[in-house]
Parts: structure tokens; sequence; C-alpha cells
């Protein structure tokens, strides 16, 4: 026994102390995976809301239905039911036909599109908009739609009295995402400290019960991530070692074995040092440890695992397909076919057999059997934020030295580099260097934020998951040759005029 505990000791500290650096060197990237499983828990304990269902109805009639799902959130949806016509006329001029199409939308969602014709103007439909929720009127109106008659109407259905309360719970998830980057820092960190402690002997009871409590923490996110196909990533080694699912619980069930081998045999492990230094080493490791994740945090990660590290080629990552992979899943379609109460899952070759016996398809099944290669980089677009213009293509194919600046979200930004970026900015400008700057913030904020640091270059939209992949530091400034990351810095470090002029005569 006393063998196992000192070997299990030693692999279970070196593991903790390699996951702990390796996710305090990049604890932005820890936050955002915390992020994922807030969700995900707030979407699974939320309450479950009543279907709302807007029909458009010609008397008994039911012209077109649709069924939405009310949110938590919802105070009020709009109605909008719109009639418009088209005159056809003869040879003579003589309206012979008017072709109308009625339309009703709920929000940008469209419930009913009918093209109809009448042969004069006289003809006339009485139709009426009705919303239930479970079950219950929450508005209903009629409305004259003549083949000749234009109509507009648009309603307000206040649906707020119809929601119910998220409880606790839901709000404690969503709160803790404000805490996610710290919370990242403070696991993280005690993954280290805890894997030295555990090694040096320091406090062996207490260690072996802070590491059963976290391991059994873990080993409960993983089979959560992994059972319900909830988070298809741990982060347990962040961006260096990419898991799957079951993977990554699969090893937290041999962490879990060994560690309850530490516990029971707690006994066995004796300190290095004596109880005045072991205080001194642990508080000393400890301040190492979250000094070392807060520099990570403020000025970019020591170690760049990202697809978008210095000296990556964008373009070629979000093409290429590696020798020996491929393109594309390898896909098998199976056919589910029901004939009375007999139902049968066949193969395309099997099912024209089944459909000449009576059977009826009732859904169709696509299993992967082999992934095809995922690119590292697969999200990378930005926007116009007035006209929508893809500007993607301007930025990666470029040929020279360009800047790019991104701030995932406006309302978070260390303001205190916006001197810096102006003065950046306005070399760029003199040198004709390109200077494209990125944000998930919407036009109102971006066109706000402009103004009131008096920016001489406006916002242009990305997605805010590929942002914060790009960012670490909010914000993050890219010098790029055409599709090629040269540097990139936090912030907090922006580099001098002089300094890009350096880069960019290498």
């Amino acid at each position: 026994m006393k063998i196992l505990v000192q070997i299990s000791r030693v692999l279970v500290g070196l593991l903790f102390i390699f996951s702990g650096v390796i996710k305090l060197n990049d604890p932005s990237g820890f936050s955002i995976k915390l992020n994922e499983y807030f969700d995900v828990f707030a979407a699974d304990v939320s309450t479950q809301q009543d279907s709302l269902t807007v029909s458009l109805m010609d008397g008994p009639k039911v012209l077109g239905s649709k069924t939405f799902i009310l949110y938590s959130f919802d105070k009020e949806r709009t109605l909008e039911f719109e009639n418009e016509y088209e005159a056809q006329r003869d040879t003579a001029g003589k309206i012979i036909r008017y072709d109308a199409n009625m339309e009703l939308s709920l929000g940008t969602e469209t419930v009913a599109d009918l093209d109809y014709a009448a042969m004069d103007s006289i003809e006339r439909k009485m139709v009426a908009v009705k919303v239930t929720i479970a079950g219950n009127s929450a508005f209903q109106k009629t409305f004259m739609a003549s083949p000749a008659k234009m109509l507009n109407e648009t309603q307000i259905v206040n649906v707020q009295q119809y929601v119910k309360p998220e409880g606790w719970l839901n709000g404690f998830f969503k709160g803790m995402k404000s805490f996610s980057l710290w919370l990242s820092i403070f696991v993280c960190s005690l993954e280290v400290i805890l894997g030295f402690a555990l090694i040096v002997g320091w406090k062996s009871r207490l260690t072996s019960w802070l590491l059963l409590l976290l391991i059994i923490f873990f080993t409960f996110l993983t089979f959560y991530a992994a059972n319900y196909n909830k988070v298809t990533d741990c982060g347990c080694f962040g961006d260096f070692i990419k898991l799957k699912p079951w993977q990554s619980f699969n090893k937290d069930l041999v962490l879990l074995v060994l560690i309850l081998i530490i516990f029971l045999g707690a006994r066995y492990i004796k300190p290095w040092f004596s109880k005045k230094f072991g205080w001194k080493f642990m508080a000393m490791t400890s301040l190492i440890t979250v000094a070392f994740g807060v520099l990570c945090y403020l000025y970019l990660p020591l170690w760049d695992f990202l697809p978008y590290k210095k000296g990556n080629d964008i373009k070629k990552i979000m093409t290429d397909v590696p020798a020996g992979m491929r393109a594309t899943d390898s896909v098998e379609i199976r056919f589910v076919m029901q004939k009375g109460n007999d139902s049968a899952e066949v193969t395309s070759k099997q099912y024209a057999d089944y459909t000449a016996k009576g059977y009826t398809y009732k859904r169709r099944i696509d299993k992967i059997i082999i992934e095809g290669y995922k690119n590292p980089i697969h999200d990378f677009a930005i926007n116009d934020m007035t006209s929508g213009r893809d500007l993607k293509d301007s930025l990666l194919s470029h040929d020279g030295f360009q800047l790019v600046f991104i701030s995932p979200f406006l309302d978070k930004v260390y303001e205190g580099c916006m001197p810096e970026t102006k003065e950046i900015y306005a070399w760029t400008a003199e040198k004709n260097i390109p200077f494209f700057a990125v944000t998930a913030s919407s036009k109102e904020p971006a066109s706000e934020f402009t103004k009131k640091h008096k920016l001489g270059f406006n916002f242009m939209a990305g997605d805010q998951k590929f942002l914060m992949t790009m960012a670490r530091y909010n914000p993050t400034m890219y010098l790029m040759n055409g599709p090629v990351v040269v540097k990139k810095w936090s912030g907090r470090n922006l580099p001098s005029v002089k300094s890009l002029e350096k880069h960019i005569s290498k």
C-alpha cells in the first residue's frame, strides 16, 4: 500500500501541476469553457415555458399556423399583417384580375404567406388572427383582406403575463458568468498548489481531502458533458491537448482511483520540509501561481497554442486539409420504416424492398462512421456594420502589412489603451497600412464608443466566439503580413509606432 500511495502521489501531483499551469497560461480560454458550463446548467434548470401559437383563420378554415417558444425574458411580441396586390390589365388597359399576397408574421418569422387571385375588387376575405398560449386566447383581431386593397397592420401582443418566472438556480448559474475569469484563475491555481502540496507532503490529510473534492467535481462535469453531449471539450488541458468528452471522463475516473488511494493512505505521506518552512514554501508557491495566471490574462499567454499564434497563416489553416485526412465526414444513411405497429431501421439498399412490403418512411438517421477533418479556424468572418458586406477576403487576401484591433465587448474594454490606439491608427493612415477594428458589440454602442474616444475609425462586426478566441485580452492588437500573424499584443502593452516600424522593416 505504501508504494502504491507514493506512485499515486507523484503521478497525481505532476498531472495536477501540468494541467493547472497549462490552463493558467490561458485563463481567458478556461473561463470561456466555464461560461459554456454555466450556460448549459442555466438552460437545464430553466423553467419550462408554454408555447405560443399564431393562426390565420378564414372562418373555421386555418390558412396558416405556427408555434413559437416563449422565453423567460419575453415581454411582448410583434404581429404584422400585410395584404398587397397588383392589378392585371388587358391590352385596352382594363383591369381583369387582381393578383394578391396575404402575409402574417410574428417578428421576423412568417406564419402564413398566401398568393391568391380574384376576378374583381368586390371579392373580399374576412380573416382572423389568433394568438393562443397554453390553450388560452392571448389575442384576436379580424381584418378585411380585399384583393384590391393594400393593408399593413402591426399589433403588439403582451406576453409577459404568461411567462413563468425562473427559479433562483437559473439566476445563480447566469450570475456566475460574471465571475468566470476569476473562478478560472482560482480553480487552475488550486490545481497547481495542490499538486505541489501533494508532492512535498504538506498537510497530507487536508491536501487529500481537497484533491478528492476537486476530482469529484471534475468527474461530475466531464460525465455531464459526455452523457448529455453538452460541452464537447472540457478544457482539461486548455488548447494544448484537446480531449473528447468521454476521454475526459475516463481520465478523471483514473485520477479518482489514484486520489482515493492517496486519501486512504495519507498516513504514508511524509513532509519534505519542516512545518515552518512548509508554510513559507506553500505561501510562495501560491503567490507565484496566482501571479502567473493574472499576468497571462493581462499580457496574453506565455505559450500560445491557439490557431492564431505568431507565424500562422490564417487563410491556409482555414482551407488546408492535412494529408491522409478526409475533407468531409463519412456518413451512413439509415431510414426508419413503419408498417402498422412494426418498425425497422434499414439501409439505402434495403429501402426499396421494405417499401414494396408496405412499409412507409418515418425519419432519416445520419450516422458518422469516420469524422472528417475540422479546420481549427472555421468561423473567421468580418462584416461592415452598415452594409453587412463581407470583409474577410479583403483582410486575408491583402498583400502587405495590416493591423487588426479586436475588442469583443466594448463595454468591458480596457479604455486606458485608447490614446495609444489612436496614435497607431494615425500612423497606419499616414503609411497607407490597412487598419481593421472588429467587435461583437452592436452598431449603436460601437458608434457611441467611437464618438466618446474621438476615434478616426469605425468598428466592423465579428462573431463573439471567434473574437474571444482571437483576443484573450480585451482588446488585443494583431500585426499581420497578408494572412500571416507577425505579432500580437494585449491592450495593456500596445506597441509604440517606433516598434511597429521595426517590425515592418524586417
